[in-house]
């Protein structure tokens, strides 16, 4: 382990599914992980487990919609830090309906976490990351960012914005020494999303989000001259990086 020592990071949705399971990852790794998530309660009991495991970890309760709370998140971590050398934009909700019913507050609050946040964040972290010529974002996608979904009109538009908004920083950032790249868990995988879109069969085959935090380890230690600029697959990158003797 080690791979990530001295690191900071910042893990949004870390109170629960592929967030919690990445800050812990982060934390074991070595960073300093302060971890984002609008549930408060469940944030700051994951992040006392971290601390009680003598780990580095502090709960920042943000809403990530919010441009103040986003900017107050990153200034903490600057402010105690004085750096930002990971973002993980992992935090995400999801709405299934056929589009006539959908209704226009439920388009805009989807689109405002797992669109406008990851801006947000991104926005504020860009000049530190730049100013150290160094840093990592990972911006959590999904198919839904490449294929369209019948009644996930919502969910697909804001993981396509994601794609575009990686493409567009990776082009804009790498001569800054910034990796940008985004990521598909790539296989089932169990999380509080996954709970209320999995059917019987998929719930069969779904994976804990563990199994696929080795390749945010690996995308959290890039550079532009490595893995930048590409729509990841979490899945097979970790069964890599397992096949080399991570864990």
């Amino acid at each position: 382990m080690g791979r990530l020592d001295g690191k900071v990071a910042i893990v949004t949705g870390a109170a629960r599914g592929i967030g919690r399971a990445v800050a812990r990852r982060f934390a074991e790794e070595g960073a300093i992980v302060f971890g984002a998530d609008v549930v408060a309660d469940e944030l700051e009991h994951e992040i006392q487990r971290l601390q009680e495991r003598g780990y580095r970890a502090e709960a920042v309760p943000t809403n990530v919609a919010s441009a103040e709370e986003a900017q107050a998140l990153v200034d903490r971590v600057l402010a105690e830090t004085s750096k930002v050398d990971i973002l993980a934009n992992i935090a995400g909700i999801i709405v299934e309906k056929f589009i006539e019913d959908t209704a226009v507050e439920e388009w805009d609050r989807l689109l405002a976490v797992n669109l406008r946040g990851p801006f947000l964040l991104c926005r504020a972290v860009a000049p530190s990351m730049k100013a150290a010529g160094k840093g990592a974002i990972i911006n959590v996608s999904s198919r839904a960012g490449v294929l369209g979904f019948a009644t996930e009109t919502a969910y697909c538009a804001s993981k396509f914005g994601i794609e575009g908004l990686s493409r567009a920083l990776a082009d804009e950032l790498g001569p800054h020494g910034i990796a940008v790249n985004s990521i598909t868990p790539g296989v089932p995988t169990h999380t509080s999303m996954s709970e209320q879109t999995y059917g019987p069969e998929q719930r069969k085959i779904w994976r804990d989000p563990e199994v696929i935090t080795p390749a945010f380890v690996q995308l959290a230690l890039q550079v532009p001259s490595g893995i930048h600029n590409q729509y990841v697959n979490a899945f097979e990158l970790s069964e890599r990086l397992r096949a080399e003797g991570w864990r």
